[in-house]
């Protein structure tokens, strides 16, 4: 087995709540992860995210099992399956509060292959996976500043046309 880790970081002006709430929104993520486009996710009914809490991702050729093992105010993990390569490993995301109320989001994937798959994986599809992980990081950062679709003012126009 070989290991390795993948490691990204981006800083938010979004407070954590919102920051985990979307990331918490499984069923949502195709909507704004990249490459997730074409996947179907499978939930547990009438459960909520938590330790433990198990979830499928299922895509054309590709499948995983999802259980997340890390569940805090300031941080989320799942441990990962993929059926094909077959590999394992952990996505953790956690955030680190910055003097000037903003947040840093720190992603590090680690990857444990078996030696066959990790010697066809060359420095190339290495490559690959640290720019998901980047990419990953600035939809999600896209995904929890934007302004809230639901907004609506009851305040009269200003401008008259009379």
């Amino acid at each position: 087995m070989i290991r390795y880790e993948i490691a990204a970081t981006t800083v938010t002006t979004a407070p954590p709540e919102r920051v985990l709430a979307v990331l918490d929104d499984f069923g949502n993520w195709p909507r704004w992860m990249p490459s997730l486009e074409r996947v179907r996710i499978e939930l547990p009914p009438n459960e909520r995210p938590r330790t433990g809490y198990r979830f499928k991702l299922h895509g054309m050729f590709v499948h995983a099992e999802m259980e997340v093992i890390d569940y805090t105010p300031l941080s989320r993990a799942t441990r990962f399956r993929i059926s094909f390569p077959p590999f394992q490993g952990i996505n953790r995301c956690r955030l680190v509060p910055l003097e000037d109320g903003r947040y840093r989001i720190e992603r590090l994937d680690q990857l444990e292959l078996p030696d066959l798959v990790a010697h066809l994986i060359d420095a190339t599809q290495r490559k690959r996976f640290e720019k998901l992980a980047l990419e990953f990081l600035q939809a999600l950062r896209r995904e929890v500043e934007q302004t809230p679709h639901a907004a609506v003012s009851s305040t009269p126009p200003t401008g008259r046309s009379d």
